[in-house]
């Protein structure tokens, strides 16, 4: 699952995702909209607070690696 629909699911903007992952608004824009990837460490983090619904491979999708 993509970081976005993950969102969405969960009823959480970005505004609020971005505070508790400790980053800009605008940064986590940027990681959905395929603008810049998140730090390995981040992407750690984040399928850690989605519990594995967004896991690593679903950033190959964003980033077409």
């Amino acid at each position: 699952m993509q970081l976005a629909e993950w969102l969405v699911n969960k009823g959480m903007r970005q505004a609020e995702f971005a505070r508790r992952m400790e980053v800009t608004q605008p940064t986590v824009h940027n990681w959905i909209y395929g603008k810049r990837p998140p730090s390995g460490i981040h992407m750690m983090e984040i399928h850690k607070m989605s519990k594995g619904a967004v896991g690593l491979s679903d950033w190959c999708k964003v980033f077409d690696v």
